[in-house]
């Protein structure tokens, strides 16, 4: 098993980043967590860069969270919540078009328990990220 030092926010971060556009990776020798965006966007191929990335065991991806991954971490919350206003209103939001807008837009009326739904996605994102580098054979140092 491989001991890097990396941020593990800054990974919970590229984790939680569902974005097609942009890649990240990981530097399994340093702990630097690279950027990538598609080269589409950019105009800018960097054809070194790619095949290094490509066949370099150095740099492994770094996952995305999937939508049905996502919409489940708020469908899990909704069932946490006590106050029956704001579960009627997440099960409601989760269930109509653009859920995860909907979920956004409810939650931001209760700012305690905004600041809950974020401290639970982001405890989520870790263990997600956590058992990822340990499939990787990857062990976070401090």
């Amino acid at each position: 098993m491989r001991s890097i030092k990396t941020d593990l926010n800054e990974l919970c971060d590229a984790y939680s980043m569902n974005n097609d556009e942009i890649d990240h990776f990981l530097d399994v020798e340093t702990g630097e967590i690279i950027v990538r965006l598609d080269p589409v966007l950019t105009g800018e191929r960097d054809e070194e860069w790619d095949e290094e990335l490509e066949f370099n065991d150095r740099y492994i991806h770094v996952p995305k969270i999937d939508s049905d991954t996502a919409y489940h971490l708020m469908t899990e919350f909704a069932s946490t919540v006590t106050s029956k206003v704001l579960g009627e209103a997440l099960e409601e939001a989760l269930h109509r078009r653009k859920p995860f807008r909907g979920f956004k837009d409810v939650i931001s009326d209760f700012p305690e328990e905004r600041n809950r739904w974020f401290e639970f996605e982001r405890e989520a994102h870790q263990r997600a990220v956590l058992e990822w580098l340990e499939q990787n054979n990857i062990k976070l140092t401090r």
